[in-house]
């Protein structure tokens, strides 16, 4: 006589743990991405002071908070980061995060950083998530006051296979970038290289004849290799050792903010994921098979439909750049949210010609951009528009309705001095 088979089959299920220590980590980070505009009033100079804020297409309509509600932003975003890393309220304190990051690239779009996105996404993933079900304020209170009511602390194992995948996003996509002909050729990396030779205590490496061929493959294999090696035990003490070595570099010659420390605090996410509860002595118990019939709305067909979604398009935007027209590199396209990190270098010189049918006059791009503005802007094709635009509107607005803006904006990507001119240079 053949059992009868139960259709219903319960995804394996781990201990939560892992989750909530990440949850911690990105807590800790958004209180120190907040806190570097809040310093010196950097929120000012990169918001309130500009006369243009540029947008991205279709998001023309995101308008920067009135009088100092920027400065307020970046307070309740720390106030949010607390609350995520103690569990207070954990998924709207998440969600308040992703917003955070997320209106602050919409705002203005010349300050978009990789780390920025890559803070973003995990914090809505752990809005998705049941990341307060332990180490969290939310936890306690619901301990004393449904105390007959036991805490479920797993989750099926494909939700901390999708942080994984998150995660390991930036080192995957980064190296299939890298396979750009000119990094191969040792540009941008000769140029970052040379720059580097004057840098206290490992200036010296830098200007050995093989730094630059270490800093092109090297990287390259690192961001290739990283994440199965930390998961394949042989390798994950090597691994370790090659993360720390190439995070602090980066955090020492690149100044490139919270990024290389972040990425440094979750190499855990690839270790076994029994390997936080071990840590913290917390025994596998029977609660895997009762949580799974309270919780079964997370392996629902909607909620894989809803993931899957969200895995599709975080696979779509890194390809852009392959199937769009053009150079990213020169036109920007597909550039943003695809993890291109560290691929080119552009020198630019933008002024632009106010024209009407009597006179003409040039002006530099400072009239309509601030410093930090000119250091980023001129690079891409769309902000050089919308800044020309700006100009226009300013001339109209002195009673000139007849003028023309016209800029001139040069560009290039130029060579590394000394190593680099020994391969041809491809583009």
């Amino acid at each position: 006589m053949i059992a009868p088979v139960d259709s219903y089959k319960p995804e394996p299920r781990v201990d939560i743990a892992p989750l909530a220590v990440l949850r911690i980590v990105i807590g800790i980070t958004f209180w120190f991405w907040a806190s570097k505009f809040l310093v010196d009033d950097r929120w000012a100079i990169f918001f309130t002071k500009p006369l243009i804020l540029f947008k991205y297409n279709g998001f023309e309509w995101v308008r920067l908070w009135p009088e100092d509600g920027i400065w307020w932003h970046f307070q309740w975003t720390r106030v949010a980061a607390v609350c995520l890393a103690i569990g207070l309220l954990t998924r709207l304190s998440a969600l308040a995060l992703a917003f955070s990051m997320a209106y602050t690239m919409l705002v203005e779009r010349q300050i978009y950083n990789n780390h920025d996105y890559l803070l973003a996404t995990t914090a809505f993933l752990m809005a998705l998530m049941p990341a307060g079900r332990r180490f969290s304020v939310d936890a306690w209170v619901q301990s004393v006051l449904f105390t007959k009511q036991s805490a479920v602390t797993t989750m099926p194992l494909w939700q901390w296979w999708l942080v994984r995948f998150q995660l390991g996003m930036p080192y995957v996509f980064g190296a299939i970038a890298k396979l750009d002909a000119d990094w191969r050729a040792g540009q941008p990396s000769g140029m970052f290289v040379d720059s580097r030779v004057d840098t206290p205590i490992i200036g010296p490496l830098f200007a050995m004849d093989q730094a630059q061929f270490v800093m092109t493959w090297g990287g390259l294999f690192f961001d290739l290799l990283i994440v199965p090696a930390l998961l394949f035990k042989p390798t994950r003490i090597v691994a370790i050792v090659a993360a720390c070595a190439f995070h602090l570099t980066n955090a020492t010659i690149f100044q490139i903010g919270v990024f290389p420390w972040f990425m440094l605090a979750t190499l855990f996410v690839f270790f076994p994921v029994g390997y936080i509860p071990r840590l913290f002595g917390i025994r596998a118990d029977d609660q895997a098979e009762t949580s799974d019939r309270r919780d079964r709305i997370s392996e629902s067909r909607p909620v894989r439909w809803l993931i899957g979604g969200y895995v599709l398009i975080q696979l779509l935007l890194p390809i852009r750049p392959w199937v769009l027209h053009g150079n990213p590199a020169w036109n920007e396209r597909g550039q943003r949210f695809a993890w291109r990190m560290m691929l080119r270098h552009k020198e630019c010189l933008l002024w632009y010609k106010v024209e009407t049918d009597d006179d003409f006059l040039f002006t530099p791009a400072e009239f309509v951009m601030t410093p930090n503005q000119v250091r980023r802007a001129p690079r891409d094709p769309e902000m050089v528009r919308q800044a020309a635009v700006k100009i226009e509107d300013l001339v109209r607005s002195t009673g000139i309705e007849d003028c023309r803006v016209y800029a001139l904006a040069l560009v290039s990507l130029p060579r590394a001095n000394r190593r680099s001119r020994r391969r041809p240079h491809h583009g």
